[in-house]
Protein backbone atom coordinates (compact mmCIF):
# COMPACT_ATOMS: atom_id res chain seq x y z
CA UNK A 1 0.00 0.00 0.00
CA UNK A 2 1.52 3.46 -1.20
CA UNK A 3 1.91 6.09 1.66
CA UNK A 4 -0.19 8.72 0.97
CA UNK A 5 -3.47 6.29 1.16
CA UNK A 6 -1.63 4.56 4.76
CA UNK A 7 -1.16 8.27 5.71
CA UNK A 8 -5.27 9.10 4.93
CA UNK A 9 -6.15 5.98 6.80
CA UNK A 10 -3.88 6.58 9.92
CA UNK A 11 -5.79 10.38 9.38
CA UNK A 12 -9.05 8.70 9.64
CA UNK A 13 -8.55 6.71 12.40
CA UNK A 14 -6.37 9.10 14.95
CA UNK A 15 -6.89 12.88 14.27
CA UNK A 16 -9.68 14.34 15.62
CA UNK A 17 -12.78 15.70 14.06
CA UNK A 18 -13.21 19.34 13.74
CA UNK A 19 -16.08 19.16 16.26
CA UNK A 20 -13.88 17.72 18.97
CA UNK A 21 -11.57 20.55 18.26
CA UNK A 22 -14.83 23.12 18.37
CA UNK A 23 -16.05 21.49 21.66
CA UNK A 24 -12.75 21.62 23.20
CA UNK A 25 -12.11 25.80 22.48
CA UNK A 26 -15.69 26.48 23.31
CA UNK A 27 -14.77 25.03 26.57
CA UNK A 28 -11.18 26.95 26.60
CA UNK A 29 -13.11 30.01 26.24
CA UNK A 30 -16.04 30.30 28.43
CA UNK A 31 -13.43 29.51 31.33
CA UNK A 32 -11.38 32.18 29.52
CA UNK A 33 -14.11 34.82 29.79
CA UNK A 34 -14.50 33.88 33.18
CA UNK A 35 -11.52 34.56 34.53
CA UNK A 36 -10.64 37.46 32.58
CA UNK A 37 -14.53 38.91 33.25
CA UNK A 38 -13.76 37.92 37.25
CA UNK A 39 -9.71 38.80 37.78
CA UNK A 40 -8.93 41.23 34.65
CA UNK A 41 -6.01 38.41 34.08
CA UNK A 42 -5.02 36.80 30.26
CA UNK A 43 -4.84 33.31 29.50
CA UNK A 44 -3.46 31.20 26.71
CA UNK A 45 -4.62 28.07 25.42
CA UNK A 46 -1.62 25.72 25.57
CA UNK A 47 -0.83 21.62 24.84
CA UNK A 48 -2.10 20.00 21.89
CA UNK A 49 -5.20 20.49 21.98
CA UNK A 50 -5.12 24.21 21.21
CA UNK A 51 -2.62 23.99 18.25
CA UNK A 52 -4.77 21.18 16.55
CA UNK A 53 -2.04 18.46 16.90
CA UNK A 54 -4.46 16.04 19.22
CA UNK A 55 -5.32 12.46 18.95
CA UNK A 56 -8.33 12.00 18.13
CA UNK A 57 -10.08 11.30 21.67
CA UNK A 58 -7.88 13.53 23.76
CA UNK A 59 -9.77 15.97 25.32
CA UNK A 60 -7.28 17.62 27.45
CA UNK A 61 -7.32 21.62 27.86
CA UNK A 62 -4.38 23.33 29.10
CA UNK A 63 -4.88 26.99 30.24
CA UNK A 64 -2.67 29.10 31.12
CA UNK A 65 -3.04 31.59 32.96
CA UNK A 66 -0.62 35.14 32.50
CA UNK A 67 0.61 37.28 35.55
CA UNK A 68 2.07 40.47 35.20
CA UNK A 69 5.79 40.30 34.82
CA UNK A 70 6.19 41.84 38.45
CA UNK A 71 4.11 39.88 40.21
CA UNK A 72 5.57 38.38 43.62
CA UNK A 73 6.07 34.76 43.54
CA UNK A 74 4.14 33.76 46.34
CA UNK A 75 1.34 36.04 44.87
CA UNK A 76 1.52 33.96 41.67
CA UNK A 77 0.71 31.13 43.44
CA UNK A 78 -2.08 31.90 45.83
CA UNK A 79 -3.88 33.88 43.50
CA UNK A 80 -3.38 31.06 40.59
CA UNK A 81 -4.71 28.21 42.89
CA UNK A 82 -7.79 30.98 43.91
CA UNK A 83 -8.57 31.87 40.00
CA UNK A 84 -8.27 28.03 39.31
CA UNK A 85 -10.71 26.68 41.93
CA UNK A 86 -13.28 29.28 41.61
CA UNK A 87 -13.27 28.81 37.93
CA UNK A 88 -13.79 24.77 38.53
CA UNK A 89 -16.43 25.98 40.72
CA UNK A 90 -18.12 28.28 38.72
CA UNK A 91 -18.90 25.36 35.90
CA UNK A 92 -19.58 22.85 38.30
CA UNK A 93 -16.14 21.06 37.71
CA UNK A 94 -14.30 18.58 40.23
CA UNK A 95 -10.38 19.05 40.90
CA UNK A 96 -7.89 18.51 42.80
CA UNK A 97 -4.08 20.53 43.57
CA UNK A 98 -1.11 19.52 41.93
CA UNK A 99 2.09 20.39 42.28
CA UNK A 100 5.08 21.38 39.78
CA UNK A 101 7.00 24.59 39.87
CA UNK A 102 3.75 26.24 40.79
CA UNK A 103 0.86 24.69 42.50
CA UNK A 104 -2.18 24.37 39.82
CA UNK A 105 -5.49 23.22 40.04
CA UNK A 106 -6.47 19.97 37.40
CA UNK A 107 -10.00 18.12 37.10
CA UNK A 108 -13.03 17.51 34.99
CA UNK A 109 -15.17 20.49 33.40
CA UNK A 110 -17.93 19.48 30.76
CA UNK A 111 -16.47 16.09 30.33
CA UNK A 112 -13.22 17.30 29.29
CA UNK A 113 -9.56 17.09 31.69
CA UNK A 114 -8.61 20.92 32.40
CA UNK A 115 -5.95 22.26 33.63
CA UNK A 116 -5.20 25.89 35.28
CA UNK A 117 -1.60 26.53 35.69
CA UNK A 118 -0.26 30.11 36.58
CA UNK A 119 2.18 31.42 34.47
CA UNK A 120 4.77 35.22 34.13
CA UNK A 121 3.53 36.72 30.82
CA UNK A 122 7.19 37.57 29.85
CA UNK A 123 9.42 37.30 26.70
CA UNK A 124 11.68 33.74 26.14
CA UNK A 125 14.25 35.51 27.13
CA UNK A 126 13.09 36.61 30.28
CA UNK A 127 11.31 32.96 31.56
CA UNK A 128 11.58 33.01 35.53
CA UNK A 129 10.24 29.07 35.39
CA UNK A 130 9.87 26.16 33.38
CA UNK A 131 6.36 26.75 32.79
CA UNK A 132 7.07 30.35 31.26
CA UNK A 133 8.22 28.58 27.95
CA UNK A 134 4.98 26.32 27.37
CA UNK A 135 2.81 29.94 25.52
CA UNK A 136 5.81 30.73 23.50
CA UNK A 137 6.61 26.95 22.69
CA UNK A 138 2.83 26.59 21.55
CA UNK A 139 3.28 29.98 18.92
CA UNK A 140 5.95 28.67 17.82
CA UNK A 141 4.20 25.35 16.98
CA UNK A 142 0.69 27.33 15.46
CA UNK A 143 3.14 29.81 13.38
CA UNK A 144 5.36 27.00 11.89
CA UNK A 145 2.83 24.12 11.26
CA UNK A 146 0.59 24.10 8.37
CA UNK A 147 -2.59 21.67 8.68
CA UNK A 148 -1.22 18.88 6.43
CA UNK A 149 1.92 19.44 9.17
CA UNK A 150 -0.57 18.68 12.02
CA UNK A 151 -1.96 16.25 10.79
CA UNK A 152 1.81 14.73 10.29
CA UNK A 153 2.82 15.70 14.11
CA UNK A 154 -0.69 13.26 15.03
CA UNK A 155 0.56 10.55 12.94
CA UNK A 156 4.32 10.90 14.05
CA UNK A 157 2.37 10.67 17.81
CA UNK A 158 0.72 7.74 17.28
CA UNK A 159 3.52 6.13 15.00
CA UNK A 160 5.86 6.41 18.26
CA UNK A 161 3.32 5.77 20.56
CA UNK A 162 2.66 2.68 19.12
CA UNK A 163 6.17 1.42 19.83
CA UNK A 164 6.22 2.90 23.62
CA UNK A 165 8.06 5.60 22.39
CA UNK A 166 5.90 8.72 22.95
CA UNK A 167 6.00 10.15 26.47
CA UNK A 168 8.66 12.88 28.31
CA UNK A 169 8.20 12.02 31.68
CA UNK A 170 10.94 10.09 33.70
CA UNK A 171 8.56 7.11 33.74
CA UNK A 172 8.90 6.59 29.66
CA UNK A 173 12.04 8.56 28.87
CA UNK A 174 11.44 9.65 25.36
CA UNK A 175 9.80 12.02 22.75
CA UNK A 176 7.29 14.59 23.89
CA UNK A 177 4.20 16.44 21.91
CA UNK A 178 6.20 19.16 21.45
CA UNK A 179 9.39 17.69 20.30
CA UNK A 180 7.15 15.68 17.36
CA UNK A 181 6.06 19.37 16.21
CA UNK A 182 9.15 20.56 16.18
CA UNK A 183 10.71 17.56 14.29
CA UNK A 184 7.83 17.99 11.55
CA UNK A 185 7.91 21.52 11.19
CA UNK A 186 11.88 20.65 10.81
CA UNK A 187 11.90 18.48 8.15
CA UNK A 188 8.43 19.08 6.53
CA UNK A 189 6.54 16.30 7.24
CA UNK A 190 6.29 12.56 8.85
CA UNK A 191 7.57 10.92 5.35
CA UNK A 192 10.79 12.92 5.44
CA UNK A 193 12.02 12.71 8.90
CA UNK A 194 11.49 8.99 8.78
CA UNK A 195 13.70 9.34 5.60
CA UNK A 196 16.55 11.26 7.56
CA UNK A 197 16.05 9.91 11.10
CA UNK A 198 17.11 6.11 9.96
CA UNK A 199 20.63 8.02 9.86
CA UNK A 200 20.36 9.65 12.70
CA UNK A 201 23.80 9.52 14.67
CA UNK A 202 24.88 9.48 18.04
CA UNK A 203 24.53 12.89 19.83
CA UNK A 204 22.68 14.05 16.53
CA UNK A 205 22.03 17.40 16.96
CA UNK A 206 19.39 19.36 15.35
CA UNK A 207 18.68 23.01 15.70
CA UNK A 208 15.32 24.52 13.64
CA UNK A 209 16.12 27.83 14.63
CA UNK A 210 19.96 28.06 13.77
CA UNK A 211 20.30 29.61 16.75
CA UNK A 212 24.36 28.68 16.24
CA UNK A 213 24.64 28.63 13.05
CA UNK A 214 25.46 25.25 12.73
CA UNK A 215 27.58 23.83 15.78
CA UNK A 216 27.16 24.20 19.80
CA UNK A 217 29.10 25.88 21.73
CA UNK A 218 31.49 24.71 23.67
CA UNK A 219 29.66 25.63 26.60
CA UNK A 220 26.67 23.73 25.55
CA UNK A 221 28.82 20.87 24.37
CA UNK A 222 29.45 19.93 27.72
CA UNK A 223 26.39 20.76 28.88
CA UNK A 224 24.82 17.81 27.06
CA UNK A 225 27.48 15.88 26.57
CA UNK A 226 25.31 13.31 28.37
CA UNK A 227 22.62 12.98 26.10
CA UNK A 228 21.87 11.25 23.28
CA UNK A 229 20.01 13.23 21.61
CA UNK A 230 19.84 17.12 21.14
CA UNK A 231 16.94 19.41 19.63
CA UNK A 232 18.04 22.98 20.60
CA UNK A 233 14.45 24.49 21.42
CA UNK A 234 13.26 27.52 18.91
CA UNK A 235 12.64 29.65 21.88
CA UNK A 236 15.38 28.80 23.90
CA UNK A 237 19.04 28.65 22.35
CA UNK A 238 20.11 27.27 26.03
CA UNK A 239 17.88 24.27 26.24
CA UNK A 240 17.38 20.97 24.90
CA UNK A 241 13.72 19.66 23.98
CA UNK A 242 15.33 15.85 23.56
CA UNK A 243 16.96 16.02 26.84
CA UNK A 244 14.97 13.46 28.81
CA UNK A 245 15.69 10.99 26.13
CA UNK A 246 17.28 7.92 27.15
CA UNK A 247 20.18 6.07 24.54
CA UNK A 248 17.80 3.28 24.47
CA UNK A 249 14.87 4.53 23.46
CA UNK A 250 16.83 6.89 20.83
CA UNK A 251 18.25 3.53 19.42
CA UNK A 252 14.98 2.12 19.56
CA UNK A 253 13.32 5.07 17.72
CA UNK A 254 16.22 5.29 14.54
CA UNK A 255 15.52 1.13 14.51
CA UNK A 256 11.86 1.99 14.39
CA UNK A 257 12.38 4.57 11.42
CA UNK A 258 14.97 1.94 9.61
CA UNK A 259 12.10 -0.73 10.02
CA UNK A 260 9.34 1.52 8.38
CA UNK A 261 10.94 2.64 5.37
CA UNK A 262 11.44 -0.79 4.38
CA UNK A 263 7.51 -1.30 4.77
CA UNK A 264 6.12 1.54 5.40
CA UNK A 265 2.43 -0.45 6.74
CA UNK A 266 -0.50 0.30 8.97
CA UNK A 267 1.55 -1.86 11.27
CA UNK A 268 3.65 0.66 12.64
CA UNK A 269 0.36 2.55 13.68
CA UNK A 270 -1.39 -0.24 16.09
CA UNK A 271 -0.60 -1.36 19.33
CA UNK A 272 0.68 -4.99 19.47
CA UNK A 273 -1.93 -7.48 20.44
CA UNK A 274 -0.49 -10.12 22.28
CA UNK A 275 -2.13 -12.93 24.90
CA UNK A 276 0.77 -14.07 26.96
CA UNK A 277 -0.11 -16.98 29.81
CA UNK A 278 1.95 -17.58 32.78
CA UNK A 279 2.92 -21.24 31.44
CA UNK A 280 4.82 -18.98 28.59
CA UNK A 281 6.40 -16.52 30.72
CA UNK A 282 7.60 -19.78 33.05
CA UNK A 283 8.75 -21.43 30.19
CA UNK A 284 10.94 -18.48 29.31
CA UNK A 285 12.28 -18.37 32.71
CA UNK A 286 13.13 -22.04 33.17
CA UNK A 287 15.69 -21.60 30.28
CA UNK A 288 17.20 -18.94 31.41
CA UNK A 289 19.76 -18.63 34.58
CA UNK A 290 18.50 -18.10 37.97
CA UNK A 291 16.27 -15.23 38.48
CA UNK A 292 15.50 -13.50 42.01
CA UNK A 293 12.26 -11.15 42.66
CA UNK A 294 12.03 -8.92 44.65
CA UNK A 295 8.41 -7.44 45.69
CA UNK A 296 8.02 -4.04 48.20
CA UNK A 297 4.97 -1.49 48.39
CA UNK A 298 5.28 1.04 46.03
CA UNK A 299 6.99 4.52 47.08
CA UNK A 300 4.71 7.29 48.39
CA UNK A 301 5.84 10.35 45.74
CA UNK A 302 5.14 10.94 42.45
CA UNK A 303 5.86 8.86 39.16
CA UNK A 304 8.57 11.34 38.42
CA UNK A 305 10.43 11.04 41.54
CA UNK A 306 9.68 7.13 41.52
CA UNK A 307 11.61 6.20 38.64
CA UNK A 308 14.87 7.89 38.30
CA UNK A 309 14.85 6.45 42.30
CA UNK A 310 14.05 3.01 41.11
CA UNK A 311 16.82 3.17 38.25
CA UNK A 312 19.29 4.26 40.74
CA UNK A 313 18.33 1.66 43.20
CA UNK A 314 19.02 -0.82 40.54
CA UNK A 315 22.31 0.62 39.20
CA UNK A 316 22.98 0.43 42.94
CA UNK A 317 22.25 -3.23 43.65
CA UNK A 318 23.65 -4.17 40.32
CA UNK A 319 27.39 -2.81 41.40
CA UNK A 320 27.17 -3.99 44.71
CA UNK A 321 26.32 -7.22 43.51
CA UNK A 322 29.02 -7.04 40.61
CA UNK A 323 31.48 -6.56 43.36
CA UNK A 324 30.43 -9.81 45.13
CA UNK A 325 31.10 -11.31 41.96
CA UNK A 326 27.65 -12.52 41.05
CA UNK A 327 27.32 -12.50 37.13
CA UNK A 328 24.54 -10.33 36.27
CA UNK A 329 22.63 -11.31 32.71
CA UNK A 330 19.17 -8.77 33.05
CA UNK A 331 17.91 -6.90 35.49
CA UNK A 332 14.73 -4.44 35.35
CA UNK A 333 12.00 -3.32 37.46
CA UNK A 334 8.10 -2.73 37.64
CA UNK A 335 5.89 0.47 39.50
CA UNK A 336 2.21 -1.07 39.75
CA UNK A 337 -0.11 0.28 41.49
CA UNK A 338 0.21 -1.29 44.60
CA UNK A 339 3.54 -3.55 44.29
CA UNK A 340 6.93 -2.44 43.15
CA UNK A 341 9.09 -5.56 41.90
CA UNK A 342 12.50 -5.27 41.05
CA UNK A 343 14.03 -8.35 38.11
CA UNK A 344 17.37 -10.12 38.41
CA UNK A 345 18.54 -12.44 36.43
CA UNK A 346 21.83 -13.91 37.46
CA UNK A 347 24.23 -16.26 38.79
CA UNK A 348 22.57 -16.82 42.17
CA UNK A 349 25.24 -19.18 43.83
CA UNK A 350 28.56 -19.70 44.00
CA UNK A 351 31.42 -21.75 44.90
CA UNK A 352 32.62 -20.80 48.96
CA UNK A 353 36.32 -20.11 47.97
CA UNK A 354 37.41 -17.84 44.72
CA UNK A 355 40.42 -17.01 43.19
CA UNK A 356 42.72 -13.68 43.68
CA UNK A 357 44.68 -12.96 40.54
CA UNK A 358 48.45 -12.20 41.64
CA UNK A 359 51.30 -10.87 39.65
CA UNK A 360 53.76 -12.73 36.80
CA UNK A 361 56.43 -14.52 39.01
CA UNK A 362 58.62 -12.54 36.20
CA UNK A 363 57.62 -9.31 37.96
CA UNK A 364 60.00 -9.06 40.86
CA UNK A 365 60.29 -10.42 44.43
CA UNK A 366 58.73 -7.92 45.59
CA UNK A 367 55.24 -7.98 44.36
CA UNK A 368 55.18 -11.77 45.13
CA UNK A 369 56.12 -10.93 48.85
CA UNK A 370 53.74 -7.90 48.79
CA UNK A 371 50.89 -10.84 47.80
CA UNK A 372 52.00 -13.74 49.69
CA UNK A 373 51.71 -11.94 53.26
CA UNK A 374 48.33 -10.63 52.13
CA UNK A 375 47.18 -14.03 51.15
CA UNK A 376 48.03 -17.45 52.07
CA UNK A 377 46.68 -20.18 50.21
CA UNK A 378 48.98 -19.19 47.02
CA UNK A 379 49.90 -21.48 44.18
CA UNK A 380 51.75 -21.07 40.72
CA UNK A 381 49.40 -21.21 37.93
CA UNK A 382 50.18 -20.23 34.37
CA UNK A 383 53.65 -18.43 35.07
CA UNK A 384 51.06 -16.49 37.78
CA UNK A 385 50.94 -16.59 41.48
CA UNK A 386 47.28 -16.92 42.20
CA UNK A 387 45.58 -17.10 45.98
CA UNK A 388 42.38 -18.82 47.44
CA UNK A 389 39.75 -17.05 49.16
CA UNK A 390 36.65 -17.97 51.18
CA UNK A 391 33.92 -15.81 49.78
CA UNK A 392 31.60 -13.33 52.22
CA UNK A 393 28.63 -14.79 50.62
CA UNK A 394 27.76 -17.75 48.25
CA UNK A 395 24.61 -17.15 47.76
CA UNK A 396 22.82 -13.59 46.30
CA UNK A 397 20.04 -13.75 48.77
CA UNK A 398 22.23 -14.04 51.36
CA UNK A 399 24.21 -10.85 50.35
CA UNK A 400 20.97 -8.96 49.48
CA UNK A 401 19.22 -9.79 52.62
CA UNK A 402 22.56 -8.42 54.65
CA UNK A 403 22.76 -5.05 52.23
CA UNK A 404 18.86 -4.56 52.74
CA UNK A 405 18.65 -4.99 56.56
CA UNK A 406 18.78 -1.93 58.72
CA UNK A 407 17.16 1.27 59.49
CA UNK A 408 16.21 3.74 56.53
CA UNK A 409 19.07 5.93 57.18
CA UNK A 410 21.49 2.77 57.16
CA UNK A 411 19.93 1.96 53.10
CA UNK A 412 20.53 5.43 52.25
CA UNK A 413 24.07 5.70 53.25
CA UNK A 414 24.54 2.39 50.90
CA UNK A 415 22.85 4.93 48.36
CA UNK A 416 19.50 3.53 48.43
CA UNK A 417 17.74 6.89 47.61
CA UNK A 418 15.10 7.98 50.13
CA UNK A 419 11.53 7.20 49.12
CA UNK A 420 12.57 4.27 47.57
CA UNK A 421 14.61 3.23 51.27
CA UNK A 422 11.40 3.56 53.19
CA UNK A 423 9.63 0.68 51.24
CA UNK A 424 12.26 -1.44 49.99
CA UNK A 425 13.93 -1.62 53.63
CA UNK A 426 10.76 -4.55 54.08
CA UNK A 427 11.25 -6.48 50.59
CA UNK A 428 10.31 -9.86 50.03
CA UNK A 429 11.80 -12.18 47.96
CA UNK A 430 8.72 -13.70 45.80
CA UNK A 431 7.80 -16.15 42.94
CA UNK A 432 8.71 -14.77 39.47
CA UNK A 433 5.50 -15.36 37.76
CA UNK A 434 2.90 -14.47 40.69
CA UNK A 435 -0.96 -14.46 39.27
CA UNK A 436 -0.86 -10.23 38.66
CA UNK A 437 -1.47 -9.00 34.82
CA UNK A 438 0.44 -5.94 34.61
CA UNK A 439 3.78 -7.93 36.07
CA UNK A 440 3.29 -10.42 33.41
CA UNK A 441 2.28 -8.35 31.11
CA UNK A 442 5.86 -6.69 31.61
CA UNK A 443 7.99 -9.40 32.12
CA UNK A 444 6.54 -10.96 28.44
CA UNK A 445 8.04 -7.41 26.79
CA UNK A 446 11.38 -7.86 29.53
CA UNK A 447 12.17 -11.42 28.34
CA UNK A 448 11.28 -11.16 25.04
CA UNK A 449 8.48 -13.74 25.20
CA UNK A 450 7.06 -15.25 21.91
CA UNK A 451 3.19 -15.96 21.67
CA UNK A 452 2.76 -19.49 20.77
CA UNK A 453 1.35 -19.85 17.64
Amino acid sequence: MEWERVREKIIEQVYPEQKELRDARSVYEKISAFIEGEYGLETHFAGSTGRGTCMSGDKDIDLFVLFPRDTERKTIEQQGLTVGKKAFENFDGEYQVEYAEHPYTKGQINGHEVEIVPCYKVSPENIKSAVDRTPHHSKWASENLNQRQKKDAVILKKFLDSGGLYGSSLKVQAFSGYLCEILIAHFGGFKELAEEAENWRENEVIDPENHHGGGLPQALKEKFSDESFVVIDPVDPERNVASVMSAQNYSRVIHRFWQFNRDPSMKFFQEEEREISQFEVKQEIDRRADFLVMEFERPEAVEDVIYPQMRKTLRRLENVLEEKQFRIFETGFHVGEEKTRILLELEASLPEVRKQKGPKVFHGVEHLEQFTEKYENTFIEDERIWAKIDRDYTEAKAFLNDFLSGEVEELEKKGIPDHVAKKIVEFRFTEAVPDDEEWLKYLAEKLKVKENE
